[in-house]
């Protein structure tokens, strides 16, 4: 009995020791709180664009997914779309939006964004030293970087795009119309269809970059005086669409034989109706490079340098040619990627316009009265357009069937294409324009009475019968005609 209690005894010192060397065990003391390692949290680059969102998407999935996203934590990227200069000053000036990066939207708006001290200087060697390995100085003529005295960069493009006109081949042989390679050519009577098919799409510049691009490219051409010339005869042969998708889609559905296009909407019109050709006008197009910059607000400079870099790499230059972005890359190594040599029908495209002899092309010029000139199109050729249309056909029918001759044809056409707004006071009005509204108002409604008088006064010269019938929904609809510009201008901002 006295050995059975000892043996007890013994046994419960043991588990006493055993349970003493547990306790001091650390992972014992449940109600200790074990630090765990700091959480790693990702960056996500905050980058305003003109980009549509095909292109923000595709580059988003293919950039995270990249051995260079991973080795600097970029785990998101968010993108802010503004369509106005003024949107995307608000975007990049405030600091708690913390825009690390502006993409996309063409040089004119970059030259704006540096001039409102909008953009921060790119002065990393490395980076600059990578840039300059992959991408030219100039191609075709335009300038892909903008730098600083000492040889920084502001801002470099980093696809590159040519503008022209894509045709449909089907509905050009249906009306007998030659195929066109100038701007001029689509701005002649040959291209007056009837008054019900128009032979051409234009978009409406508001809405529209590229169009709107189109349109500068053909007053710098054509100088300004003519360069309007060109622009009314050409919307008097054509039907306005509210922005580039739609004025690519009618050709394609070959609801018109020609359509304004940038060349990547030429490619993918070519896949979407194999009769579909794009044209680069001779001698009359550009090159345009499209620019990303740093944002004056970067929150993030590491990761954006590292898309920056990712950007000019062949890896990425690779994803502007995905179908569906079609685009063309500034770093021709590109097209010798797996996927790149796949590509023949862009690296076609692409020889094409590197050598293509365009204008010279002056883009602080462009950008000194883009919004000016913009809305002039849209209150003399848009707004007016049905009668522009109706005074138009008068004449080309007339002219055709012998009823009006040559001489009085040509004095109808000064009339028509006359400007009431010189290049300089377009350059002087633009800030005001765009900062003032009673202002701009006042400019709207001038332009649009000035076009609906001399579009009007043609009429009833030929068809005075007509007058009435067309004058009434001018009358009748300045309310909405109003609100509509307003609409636009909001947009816009």
């Amino acid at each position: 009995m006295k050995m059975k209690k000892i043996a007890i005894l013994v046994l419960f010192v043991s588990i006493l020791t055993i349970g003493s060397t547990t306790i001091l065990t650390p992972r014992a003391f449940t109600n200790e709180i074990v630090p765990e390692p700091p959480e790693t949290k990702g960056i996500t680059l905050t980058i305003v664009t003109r980009h549509d969102t095909t292109i923000t998407t595709k580059f988003k999935t293919e950039f995270l997914a990249s051995q260079i996203a991973q080795n600097y934590g970029i785990t998101g990227m968010s993108f802010l779309q503004a369509t106005t200069d003024t949107g995307w000053q608000a975007l990049l000036s405030d600091p708690a939006r913390g825009v690390d990066l502006a993409w996309g939207g063409g040089p004119a708006l970059f030259h704006t964004m540096k001039k409102w001290g909008m953009l921060k200087l790119i002065d990393n060697t490395t980076l600059i030293d990578f840039i300059n390995d992959h991408c030219p100085d100039v191609i075709a003529g335009a300038e892909m970087k903008v730098n600083d005295s000492s040889g920084n960069f502001w801002y470099v493009a980093n696809a590159i795009s040519s503008f022209g006109f894509t045709v449909n081949h089907v509905v050009l042989d249906q009306y007998g119309l030659d195929v066109p390679n100038t701007w001029e050519e689509l701005a002649s009577p040959a291209y007056y269809i009837n008054p019900t098919v128009p032979a051409i799409s234009m978009g409406d510049p508001p809405l529209t970059t590229s169009n709107t691009k189109i349109y500068h490219i053909i007053l710098q051409a054509f100088g300004w005086e003519e360069g309007w010339s060109v622009l009314t005869r050409m919307a008097a042969n054509s039907k306005i669409y509210p922005g580039s998708v739609d004025t690519r889609a009618a050709v394609v559905s070959g609801e018109v034989a020609i359509a304004m296009t940038i060349d990547f909407y030429g490619v993918i019109a070519k896949r979407e109706n194999e009769n579909t050709e794009y044209i680069i006008p001779e001698g009359q197009s550009i090159v345009n490079g499209d620019p990303i910059a740093l944002g004056v607000n970067c929150d993030n400079l590491a990761a954006a340098e590292a898309f920056m870099q990712y950007l000019f790499s062949e890896e990425g230059q690779t994803v502007w040619m995905m179908q569906g972005l079609d685009r063309l890359p500034v770093n021709e190594d590109a097209f010798q990627t797996p996927y790149g040599q796949t590509r023949t029908d862009l690296y076609t495209a692409y020889n094409e316009t590197i050598v293509n002899e365009g204008i010279e092309f002056n883009e602080t010029l462009a950008a000194e009265y883009l919004d000016s000139t913009i809305y002039y199109f849209h209150q003399t050729l848009v707004e007016s357009h049905g009668l522009l249309r109706k005074a138009w056909g008068e004449m080309v029918t007339q002219l055709r069937d012998g009823t009006i001759n040559e001489s009085y044809y040509e004095q109808l056409v000064d009339e028509l294409t006359e400007v009431t707004m010189t290049e300089a006071e377009a350059l002087a009005c633009n800030d005001q324009y765009v900062e003032d509204d009673d202002f701009s108002a006042q400019k709207d409604s001038e332009w649009r009475a000035f076009a609906s008088a001399k579009y009007t006064s043609i009429i009833n010269q030929l068809a005075p019968e007509d007058t009435p019938f067309q004058m009434m929904p001018v009358f009748t609809s300045l309310l909405f005609i109003a609100a509509i510009t307003i609409i636009l201008r909001k947009r816009r901002k």
